[in-house]
């Protein structure tokens, strides 16, 4: 028998078919992983649900994927969201529209606190280089000018509280790793990936 996790992926995967390569239902895969590994205190389904919406209009339109996400989850059209009650619609809703790395307010729960944190990744240079591949068509140079915008030290990505509590050494591992970054060393990251 399937799990709720699989019900769920296996509805919201349509989707991800034509995200680009670093936003496919994988990206949604290891962001409900992690969630799941970080949770404390959240109920595993409203993980799940946030987990497979928060990127789902990605290909649709980037810039307000995630607008898009909350406006979707606040109409309750699908079987999932029927399921929920007002408070828990609410949480899933706004998880999906805070989840990006350049928000700055105050989380609504605890639910976008880590559907936040786990969108971030693992604090691993190599993983951020191959998905900012992927997503740049290759461009190393491109990918070399996100991740100084992004990850370095002066970077404009938030990382939230949970992120930083959990990740503290890595994270400051990282952050030193992106700003000594060439694009020589994104080119032999992209040569040595393994898929």
């Amino acid at each position: 028998m399937k799990s709720y996790k699989e019900y769920v992926r296996e509805f919201y995967k349509v989707y991800y078919k034509d995200g680009d390569d670093a936003h496919l239902i994988d990206h949604a895969d290891a962001v409900c992983d992690l969630s799941l590994k970080i949770n404390s205190n959240c109920d595993e389904k409203l993980i799940i649900l946030a987990s497979y919406m928060h990127d789902m209009f990605n290909a649709t339109n980037r810039s307000l994927h995630n607008e898009l996400a909350y406006e979707y989850v606040l109409k309750r059209d699908d079987r999932f969201l029927k399921e929920l009650s007002d408070k828990e619609l609410l949480m899933v809703a706004h998880a999906t529209l805070e989840h990006r790395a350049k928000f700055k307010g105050k989380f609504y729960s605890k639910l976008s606190e880590i559907i936040s944190a786990a969108d971030r990744g693992l604090p691993d240079l190599n993983i951020i280089v191959i998905r900012s591949m992927k997503f740049n068509n290759a461009n190393a140079q491109d990918v070399y000018t996100h991740i100084k915008e992004k990850y370095s030290s002066s970077g404009y990505a938030k990382y939230p509280k949970i992120y930083k509590d959990i990740f503290k050494k890595e994270l400051q591992q990282f952050k030193k790793d992106a700003d000594t970054l060439s694009v020589k060393d994104i080119e032999t990251i992209w040569q040595h990936r393994s898929c």
